[in-house]
């Protein structure tokens, strides 16, 4: 039944070995983030219309005397504009690792895209038995 595989056995190796790194990477981060985060005030220092029509915001906040940058995923109509102030989220051990809180995702993103390339290995893997 998975005898088909075979002929494309490279091409999932190829494709799902860095999906799945990638992945990982992003799924570690995230709980990382969700364990060692504080939040903290930032300053919006520049708001950047992009081709879309949306916003992005550069936001500024300090840890230990240390000034770190949180650029902003793209929103529609930002809740802040220059100067005004919006929370921030960092990682503890990484200060410069940050996301806007009012942009948190639940991460299952990556953990669907992980579980694809896992499953694809596997199929891959059991097709050469």
């Amino acid at each position: 039944m998975l005898d088909g595989l075979h002929s494309y056995a490279i091409g999932v190796l190829i494709t799902a070995v860095p999906v799945l790194v990638g992945a990982l990477l992003f799924i570690w981060r995230d709980v990382n983030l969700r364990r060692r985060g504080v939040v903290v005030r930032a300053k919006c220092v520049e708001s950047k219309r992009t081709d879309k029509g949306t916003v992005r915001l550069r936001l500024l906040y300090e840890v230990e005397g240390v000034q770190y940058y949180c650029d902003s995923l793209p929103f529609p109509s930002p809740p802040v504009g220059v100067g005004q102030r919006l929370d921030v989220i960092y990682d503890a051990k990484t200060p410069g690792y940050s996301e806007v809180v009012h942009q948190r995702t639940s991460g299952w993103v990556p953990k669907i895209v992980g579980t694809v390339a896992v499953v694809l290995l596997v199929l891959t893997g059991i097709s050469y038995l």
